[in-house]
């Protein structure tokens, strides 16, 4: 069934019964998640994290030709500091306790139609924030009428960062304004390009899946991040969609499917040997150039394998810490090179993401798992109990972690994706035994030792209906 009429998107707990609150065995989750839904699980002591209003502004900044409208408080507005293009330009209401009373719908009007007087854009997206969710302003009139005047697409993204602890429901949210008011509904024709879905992907790691396209001579559209409004208007007509990361992307994809009949290549993020080969593969076959698939493959592998060393992870232990798509492939290749998973964290597990978990079956059931949005702590308990050497991690703030003993690869920063991926991982394992002088001795961890002697799953209650 279609969400593209709702109002807006369900929130990944509402649509997927996701569970944010998790720590303890690999055992223990999977028996956790096996149900037809999930138990739901709080925290009763939580850390800093994201919420979706920053994921929803981080992949709508990646629009080129759009304008944001923040519509809340300065500090609301503030978000687009954490943006890694400092070109970019946002524009923000900034709401105060008079507006939140008699309503801020002038300064909302003004805002918008500064932001079109100076970028010109294509389409304006409204970003909500938790001042307008609790006060309830009227956006669709004032959308309504500047619509008219402006002759552009002008679009309310329901976020209100407090009713979903999962961040990566801003990119529901955003993919169900995208559907339901800029994509083309009149598409009948298919042209020849497929759709290549990213909301979280760095530049990087999109130069190297259009390596990839580009060698097996593949039109492609990526959307939507790097986008720009006209080309997000056309996925209807697209002859296929693949999904870099199925996590963020899929409901996308499957939208896609069902409304638009353009078919979902139902593939798993292009990470590591086995990964990247699944991903060309599944768009090849879709296609049928398999021949010319599997000798750009053979190619690349061969000249790939010249130069890695297959032991180098030999007797480390390492924590995982990225989304749960991603684990079985960073995990494989760490297995590959010799390594032992000694702890995996992830932001949520739902109904559609669990299917992750029973591709670890080459890692001991009695892994240590924290499911959870940041909870530093609670990863810092894992990593000092069981003497990890290495924390791998797509996110930021992972300096925490050199503080309890242990060297730090960050993947968020550099190529993942593709065989250029693999090179780029494995040379940041190498340049980590080159520091190892540099690590702390977890005697200055800003977590005190009566914390990480405790259980990690302390603060991990089963909520009481």
């Amino acid at each position: 069934m279609s969400f593209k009429d709702d109002r807006k998107a369900l929130t990944r707990e509402k649509r997927l019964s996701s569970l944010s609150h998790f720590n303890g065995t690999l055992e223990a989750l999977i028996d956790e998640v096996s149900g037809a839904d999930i138990k739901q699980k709080i925290r009763t002591f939580s850390q800093i994290h994201s919420d979706e209003i920053i994921y929803a502004f981080d992949v709508l900044s990646k629009i080129e030709d759009a304008a944001i409208v923040v519509n809340g408080a300065a500090g609301c507005a503030s978000i687009g500091l954490s943006g890694s293009d400092p070109e970019f330009g946002w524009y923000g209401t900034e709401l105060v306790e008079r507006d939140t009373i008699l309503g801020g719908d002038q300064k909302l009007r003004e805002a918008v139609l500064r932001a079109y007087e100076e970028k010109h854009p294509k389409a304006a997206f409204i970003i909500g924030t938790p001042v307008v969710a609790i006060n309830n302003d009227d956006i669709n009139s004032v959308i309504l009428e500047l619509e008219d005047e402006l002759d552009i697409p002008i679009i309310s993204i329901y976020t209100d960062g407090f009713k979903t602890k999962n961040p990566v429901s801003g990119y529901d949210i955003v993919t169900h304004s995208i559907l339901k008011y800029l994509v083309d509904s009149n598409a009948d024709e298919k042209e020849d390009f497929i759709n290549v879905v990213s909301f979280s992907e760095s530049i990087e790691d999109i130069a190297a899946v259009v390596k990839i396209l580009n060698a097996l001579d593949i039109e492609y559209r990526v959307i939507p991040r790097f986008s720009v409004i006209d080309e997000i208007r056309s996925i209807s007509r697209a002859k296929a969609t693949i999904v870099l990361n199925p996590e963020e992307g899929e409901y996308l994809a499957k939208e896609l499917e069902e409304v638009y009949k353009v078919p979902y290549i139902v593939s798993e993020p292009p990470i590591g040997y086995r990964g990247t080969k699944k991903f060309i593969r599944k768009i090849a076959d879709f296609l049928n150039i398999t021949n010319k698939a599997d000798r750009y493959i053979e190619e690349a592998e061969g000249e790939l394998s010249k130069s890695i060393k297959k032991d180098l992870l030999k007797g480390q232990k390492i924590f995982i810490d990225a989304s749960l798509s991603k684990i079985p492939a960073y995990s494989r290749l760490i297995d590959n090179l010799g390594g032992e998973i000694i702890g995996i964290g992830a932001p949520f597990v739902d109904l559609e993401n669990r299917k992750n978990l029973m591709k670890l079956d080459f890692i001991s059931r009695g892994t240590n798992v924290v499911i959870g949005n940041g909870q530093y702590f609670e990863k810092a308990n894992t990593i000092a109990k069981q003497k990890a050497d290495i924390y791998v991690s797509q996110y930021p703030g992972s300096s925490f972690a050199i503080d309890e003993g242990a060297c730090v690869v960050s993947v968020g920063g550099r190529t993942t994706y593709g065989f250029d991926g693999v090179r780029s991982i494995y040379n940041a394992f190498v340049q980590v035994f080159r520091s190892k002088a540099k690590l702390g001795s977890g005697e200055n961890s800003i977590y005190k030792n009566n914390w990480k002697s405790k259980s990690g799953n302390w603060y991990v209650k089963q909520e009481v209906s």
